[in-house]
């Protein structure tokens, strides 16, 4: 049963010190609490929106007018001539009245190409936002994955530093003991202590790279990483490749070019830009709209004090823009180049997609000879070492043949353990630049950890 993430997040706050965070467990904790992907949430809730707002442009709009006026003040003046003195009177008449007019008016547009291609374009944009967030989800997948991998596989070599850190130190005291018997030499203990204090060095920087990887996974999954062992380790025995399916790199070119949600966002964009210079080719074309008004007045200007009106009418409305300074033009030859600039930049994206594509693709099939090639270089080490001590205790071998062959034997181990983890993250690399990576594939991911 899936757990809700602040539900799950409480109990592995409040869980003992012994439980471990599965990959399963950080993937659901990061659908939950990752601020990434919570953004990528909110921008497609915001792209979906776009279809909506496209479409109004093509639907009847109703509108509203109301004024009232309670006081008015008109002063009308006249003037006449007194025919006995010849002179000019000047007569005021003063009055106040109250006055209101209100209207409402539906429109519907009838031809409006502008209009029907900014709806067009909204549904692209609508369709490129579903594929960018398709895009991050798959996207947060290979972090947590990725994170989770890098920190497993500090700790492992935390772990084999510190097993040839013992070995060192079990080789220094024999050492020591050697040189107190007489059959020892000061340059033995030197050149084994050299090594102990480099393998501590590497330790060092093996924590500080566990702690980043751990805050890091923090960050995506929202809750506290107390220690290493609250993290996984691949389980013990033969690691185990997933087989390819398809066999082909020509069919993982295929399903990405087809499946590939960036690319799919791309396209979509591309689409939007198209009817971008549709919509600016609409200002050189009439716009025609059915429109129904229902008015009413009173005393709504001077020439209609003290008189009511109420007036109704059906029409059609036409409108074109003769002439906008070139900037209609101007706005055509834009959106023409944006349009091509979106083509090239799918072109470039569509070709580092692919190299990348093909990048993985080889690291997951030539993983199985790689692996198989480092863990008979393990046990080739572990022989040379066995052998090596054995030599020395017949005076053959010196004491820094020993220190050689266990470097050897570590090396061996730290390539395996990082094939590996190298593997892992190949192959939901590969499923996710072919847009196939699904929740089916992150069980079986965390199936490789205990």
């Amino acid at each position: 049963m899936k757990l809700p993430g602040v539900t799950l997040s409480m109990l592995l706050l409040c869980s003992t010190p012994a439980w471990a965070l599965s990959v399963l467990d950080a993937w659901s904790l990061a659908l939950e609490n990752d601020p990434t992907f919570q953004a990528a949430v909110q921008e497609k809730v915001a792209g979906d929106e776009n279809k909506n707002i496209g479409r109004a442009g093509l639907l009847p709009t109703v509108s509203v007018n109301y004024r009232n006026g309670p006081r008015n003040w008109q002063t009308a003046t006249s003037e006449r001539n007194n025919l006995l003195t010849g002179q000019t009177i000047e007569t005021s008449v003063r009055q106040q009245y109250s006055s209101y007019s209100g209207s409402v008016t539906v429109t519907q547009p009838l031809f409006d190409y502008s209009a029907w291609a900014r709806y067009k374009a909204g549904v692209a944009q609508t369709f490129m936002s579903d594929e960018r967030y398709r895009a991050k989800f798959l996207e947060l997948s290979v972090r947590v994955i990725g994170t989770y991998v890098e920190a497993a596989y500090a700790r492992d070599k935390i772990a084999l530093l510190q097993a040839q850190k013992a070995t060192l130190y079990e080789q220094m005291t024999q050492n020591q003991r050697l040189l107190a018997a007489g059959e020892g030499t000061v340059t033995d203990i030197s050149e084994t202590e050299a090594r102990y204090r480099l393998a501590q060095a590497q330790e060092i920087e093996a924590r500080d790279a566990l702690d980043v990887a751990q805050r890091q996974l923090e960050t995506i999954i929202g809750i506290p990483v107390t220690g290493p062992e609250m993290l996984q380790m691949l389980r013990p025995g033969k690691f185990s490749t997933q087989p390819l399916r398809p066999a082909r790199f020509e069919d993982w070119q295929a399903l990405a070019l087809k499946n590939n949600p960036q690319l799919a966002a791309s396209r979509y964009g591309i689409d939007a830009a198209k009817y971008d210079i549709e919509n600016n080719r609409g200002r050189f074309m009439p716009q025609v709209a059915l429109y129904a008004t229902h008015s009413e007045n009173d005393s709504s200007s001077d020439n209609t004090i003290n008189q009511q009106y109420r007036t109704d009418s059906i029409g059609v409305q036409v409108s074109m823009e003769l002439y906008s300074g070139g900037r209609d033009l101007a706005s055509v030859r834009q959106a023409a180049a944006r349009y091509k600039q979106a083509k090239y930049e799918m072109d470039a994206q569509a070709g580092a997609t692919l190299v990348d594509l093909r990048k993985q693709f080889n690291a997951s099939t030539s993983s199985r000879a790689k692996l198989a090639a480092y863990e008979l270089a393990v046990t080739s080490a572990r022989t040379v070492v066995e052998a090596t001590r054995k030599s020395v205790l017949a005076g053959q071998r010196v004491n820094l043949d020993v220190l050689n062959a266990q470097q050897q034997l570590y090396r061996a181990q730290e390539d395996l353990a990082g094939a590996k983890y190298a593997y892992i993250k190949s192959w939901i690399a590969l499923l996710n630049g072919s847009g196939t990576l699904s929740e089916k594939d992150i069980r079986r991911a965390a199936a490789w950890f205990e």
